[in-house]
């Protein structure tokens, strides 16, 4: 499934805040949701999360490979912090641990912190894309 460019525009904005989270389930569906720190577009379909630091992020992943991540930009206005825009992104993901694409993604991350480990790159197939901004329409699929 494409990812829409406004969604990747939000995705892009989130990154830069810090307003982005990814979420796994054991096998049995107990959640974990942890913050995101690296996040690339492999293409329109598929995006790239970055171990950096997962534990119980990286059990789940390894256990059920179902993973969402929420994302969300806001703005003040009048001293009150708002939601402009939010989504969920959920898909299949896939580890790699070693290869290019790895090594491609671990060398822009040392370039950015290279005090950050890069443990494996998390392939996500997006398979779905929901709104999540408050109103009316916050969870209904977009794509």
């Amino acid at each position: 499934m494409k990812v829409p460019e406004n969604v990747k525009t939000v995705l892009e904005s989130a990154l830069k805040t810090r307003r982005i989270a990814v979420a796994t389930a054991t096998k049995s569906g107990i959640p974990n949701v942890a913050p995101l720190g690296y996040l690339f577009f492999l293409n329109d379909e598929t995006l790239i999360l970055v171990d950096n630091f997962f534990l119980k992020t990286r059990k789940n992943m390894d256990e059920n490979p179902m993973v969402a991540v929420s994302f969300w930009q806001m703005e003040e206005k009048d001293g009150v912090l708002k939601v402009t825009d939010a989504y969920q992104v959920k898909g299949k993901v896939m580890i790699e641990e070693s290869g290019p694409l790895y090594e491609k993604i671990k060398a822009e991350v040392k370039s950015r912190r290279p005090e950050h480990p890069v443990k494996a790159i998390v392939l996500m197939k997006v398979e779905e894309i929901d709104t999540s901004k408050p109103g009316p329409d916050a969870g209904k699929r977009i794509v």
